[in-house]
């Protein structure tokens, strides 16, 4: 296989690559082996060598790294929209079709780049909630974020952050209201565990009878 011509525009580090066979790849050159990378890179300086000779392997990083640069418009797209979680990203990515080697090759860049943020998407996602709907609990939150590929330490120190017991502690009443829970009925103990079982933290369970007729 040969490389017939290489050309650039405006981001440098993109390539648009013609080979013999009638192919034309983009690739992207962070995305190939450092050695490969800047061999392909010297070929720009040097505009009177072509045709070049590539081994089969040389053929596959380029195929490999155009693959990426698919991956990395997707998943710039998806980020446009709205702010992603690098596992959810991951397995949008993958649902396209795109290989594990691949999007785990993307989303390593885009990480480096802070383009893909878990924190971030964790207090996006929050105050998303907390504004749909407002009897929302701790643990409510917690899970939510777990479900999307974020791990607890961290879901819960965003939650815990953005979500404090007195600010869950007003959500309590209004929960009450929506599930239509008949206080009058249940004693201090039982108004705490059904509090408990609904994922309300204990902090701001004891906020709220504080300031309740439950004393």
């Amino acid at each position: 296989m040969t490389v017939l011509s290489v050309k650039t525009g405006a981001d440098s580090d993109i390539l648009k690559i013609g080979l013999s066979d009638g192919s034309l790849f983009f690739i992207r050159l962070s995305y190939l082996p450092a050695a490969f990378a800047s061999k392909v890179a010297s070929w720009m300086s040097l505009p009177a060598i072509f045709p070049i000779e590539i081994s089969e392997e040389e053929y596959q990083e380029l195929e490999s790294s155009a693959e990426c640069l698919r991956a990395e418009r997707k998943a710039l797209q998806l980020i446009g929209r709205a702010e992603q979680s690098c596992q959810g990203l991951t397995l949008k990515l993958e649902q396209r079709g795109h290989s594990e080697p691949v999007v785990r090759r993307v989303l390593g860049r885009l990480t480096e780049l802070d383009l893909i943020n878990d924190r971030r998407f964790a207090e996006a996602w929050i105050h998303t909630q907390l504004g749909v709907s407002s009897t929302k609990s701790n643990m409510q939150l917690i899970s939510g974020l777990v479900k999307r590929g974020l791990d607890v330490r961290t879901a819960s120190s965003v939650v815990n952050e953005l979500y404090p017991a007195s600010r869950e502690a007003a959500a309590i009443p209004r929960y009450i209201k929506k599930k239509r829970i008949d206080l009058g009925s249940m004693d201090r103990f039982e108004i705490m565990q059904t509090l408990k079982k609904a994922g309300f933290s204990q902090q701001s369970i004891r906020q709220y009878l504080e300031k309740d007729i439950y004393k």
